[in-house]
């Protein structure tokens, strides 16, 4: 009911177009190496300028004059989006713009970004993309400033010690981005700013659906005539993920939407088109990814004093890359598929193997049963009424291994049980695209051995890209120490109003000069800003 109500409420959105928006990006830093994660806090405002809760997914490009080297997906909620995408260790070297748009409105050149990405292990250049400047000095740091935030620390630290940046004079609660970065003048300072971006003008609409619950994945059916494309029902399941499994029906022309509420990380994805009576066919996935131009880019200096830059910047990569393991994930929008307080998990070392799943059923999981029918087998599963008094068999069930829907139950009765970890049950009723399923058994393998099943042509396992994960990274120094380049980040802090924020960092331990950078604005839409500089000795 939920899922049908949000579509209503996305086609009327549609048709009296409220779905204008616009996205300003702020980044970690503006010049990176090769390999380097680039770090993103998004502002996203609605045609009035006020903070957005339109839509739950932005689309990001990093594009040069070749064209786009990364794709990205950030979640968005209330005017608000954080993520992180990794450079290929390959990328030529030159200045790439960073764009972000939705599926309804196109990007907006005054909120994008121009990012320096420098590959220290290569010759590779964007074509036109890199100027050589014999004379080439750093560039010039810009001026501290502090506008409705004030930051405070000591002008000098000490190589490898803790200190405090405290942040204060916040009048109104604030979500801001905060970075902290060696300074070593790479790149010029982009320019950009929060506060020109929220005076400009709507951006250019697309026609397209506003994703309001989350990405709406587009697939055409392919194997089919023309004329038997339509009412093709297929079903698309996330290996790994249980929550997100979705359940569409195509159109007179072939096409499927599947509304998704956002699938994270990057996934495998399992795609079967359901029974057509002995037909065969299948669905390909389409990119959601429009690949703007975004006209003149400025080349890259290139020059001799850059030398040394860059050989510590390359060092500092090697300590960054361990950072992975030091991120913090913060709240994402949650798949309420299947409700943890149903779940009864069957962790099957605890219990006599059997070789078949078959006989795990009937020798301790009396909820779950066997049975063949008209030449193919099934699951069923048992429930129980209020006062345990009445025990009935159900055979409408939604069976999934690694969070993959099977609609052959046969593939699990010949499989080898010695391979299966967990069982987990839930008896609740679940709606997947309009169609009711009384209970769900997911068999959970030890290395997520689903997607190397045996699949009918109608399955296409396919590598998909998904929303990233917000991320902020809290300081914590990795294991070797290292040259760390990023002391914090943080791509929604919540300030609140008429206080004082202490972020507690340690030094790295070795000298340089850093810059703190804090933009973003309060719950009324004004602006706050600061930047500060400091010593490490």
């Amino acid at each position: 009911m939920r899922r049908l109500i949000c579509t209503a409420l996305l086609l009327l959105a549609g048709l009296v177009g409220l779905a204008g928006e616009r996205i300003y990006i702020v980044t970690d830093r503006n010049a990176y190496i090769a390999g380097d994660m680039v770090y993103c806090s998004l502002f996203v405002v609605d045609d009035s300028g006020a903070q957005s809760n339109f839509s739950a997914v932005s689309y990001l490009e990093l594009i040069s004059a070749e064209g786009t080297a990364v794709e990205a997906k950030i979640g968005l909620f209330a005017g608000r989006g954080a993520g992180a995408f990794r450079l290929p260790a390959g990328m030529p070297t030159g200045n790439y713009r960073l764009v972000a748009y939705t599926s309804s409105s196109a990007y907006d050149p005054a909120g994008a970004r121009t990012l320096a990405v420098f590959n220290t292990a290569s010759l590779a250049r964007v074509k036109d993309g890199v100027k050589l400047n014999k004379a080439w000095r750093p560039f010039p740091a810009p001026a501290e400033e502090a506008n409705g935030i004030q930051l405070s620390m000591t002008g000098r630290q000490r190589q490898g010690q803790p200190t405090t940046l405290v942040l204060s004079g916040v009048s109104q609660a604030a979500s801001v981005a905060v970075s902290v970065v060696r300074e070593d003048g790479l790149a010029p300072a982009d320019g950009c700013s929060l506060e020109a971006f929220l005076q400009g003008s709507p951006a250019p609409r697309t026609g397209q659906m506003a994703e309001y619950e989350g990405e709406i994945i587009e697939a055409t059916v392919e194997g089919l005539e023309a004329g038997a494309k339509g009412d093709v029902t297929a079903i698309l399941s996330t290996a790994g993920a249980p929550s997100s499994v979705y359940l569409g029906r195509s159109t007179e022309n072939g096409h499927i939407q599947f509304y998704t509420n956002n699938i994270y990380g990057d996934r495998e994805l399992v795609c079967e088109v359901l029974s057509l009576d002995g037909k065969a066919a299948h669905i390909n996935l389409a990119s959601p990814f429009t690949h703007p131009s975004v006209g003149a880019i400025a080349p890259l200096q290139l020059g001799p004093e850059q030398r040394s830059l860059l050989v510590s910047r390359k060092s500092a990569l090697a300590s960054e890359l361990q950072l992975d393991t030091l991120l913090e994930f913060l709240p994402k929008r949650e798949e309420l598929l299947l409700d943890p307080g149903t779940r009864r998990r069957y962790h099957l070392d605890d219990y006599t193997r059997f070789p078949t799943v078959r006989e795990i059923c009937i020798e301790f999981i009396p909820q779950l049963s066997f049975v063949k029918r008209d030449g193919r087998w099934r699951i069923r599963m048992m429930f129980a009424d209020g006062a345990d008094q009445r025990h009935y068999m159900q055979e409408n069930v939604l069976v999934m291994m690694d969070g993959v829907v099977l609609s052959d139950h046969g593939m699990l009765e010949s499989f080898d049980a010695m391979l299966l970890e967990d069982i987990d049950l839930y008896q609740q009723s679940v709606i997947l695209g309009g169609v009711p399923y009384n209970g769900v058994v997911n068999f959970i393998s030890k290395n997520n051995y689903v997607t190397a099943l045996p699949f009918p042509p109608s399955v296409r396992v396919v590598d998909f890209k998904g929303v990233s994960y917000p991320l902020a990274y809290p300081g914590e120094v990795p294991a070797d120490g290292g040259r760390r380049q990023l002391l914090y980040w943080h791509p929604a802090l919540e300030v609140p109003s008429n206080s004082v924020l202490q972020i507690p960092l340690t030094m790295p331990g070795y000298p340089g000069t850093f810059r703190v950078q804090v933009e973003g604005w309060t719950a009324s839409g004004k602006v706050v800003r600061a930047s500060y500089r400091f010593e490490v000795e």
